[in-house]
């Protein structure tokens, strides 16, 4: 039997989540850079809300509250947004103060978790839309 794909997903959002974590610890407490560690922390709990929406959906749970997955989407969409606006003014920051992108405690690096953020929130945004669709399709045909 192959892998079911969602238990890939469940992995990797399990290592962003821990990747996200990590970063707000580190950028807070050894590099002193609040922009960094704070992009790097909404990164873990955007992979964190993703690894739930997958958890939720191995036992099922999403069947009986699709309000709830459409809640997840607009979140999704909303830290989207929030993250395309993040990168563009740390990258127009960054090159505004000529900091170097080798310096830890560049915005350059915020820029990166920015990028992080987008990505967890894209695929949290992508998951919710998927999972209802499919729990409103079978509860289309449970109704017949």
């Amino acid at each position: 039997m192959g892998v079911n794909k969602t238990y890939i997903s469940v992995g990797y959002a399990s290592v962003g989540m821990f990747m996200g974590f990590s970063a707000f610890l580190v950028w807070n407490i050894a590099f002193k850079q609040p922009w960094t560690a704070a992009m790097g922390g909404l990164s873990g709990v955007l992979a964190l809300w993703t690894l739930i929406t997958h958890i939720m959906y191995l036992q099922d749970y999403w069947r009986t509250w699709l309000k709830g997955l459409k809640f997840f989407f607009f979140i999704g969409v909303f830290f989207s947004l929030l993250a395309v606006v993040a990168f563009i003014s740390f990258l127009s920051t960054a090159i505004r103060n000529q900091e170097s992108p080798t310096d830890p405690q560049s915005l350059y690096l915020s820029c990166v978790w920015s990028f992080m953020t987008l990505k967890w929130s894209f695929l949290l945004a992508l998951y919710a839309h998927r999972y209802r669709k499919e729990f409103a399709d079978i509860s289309i045909l449970s109704d017949f």
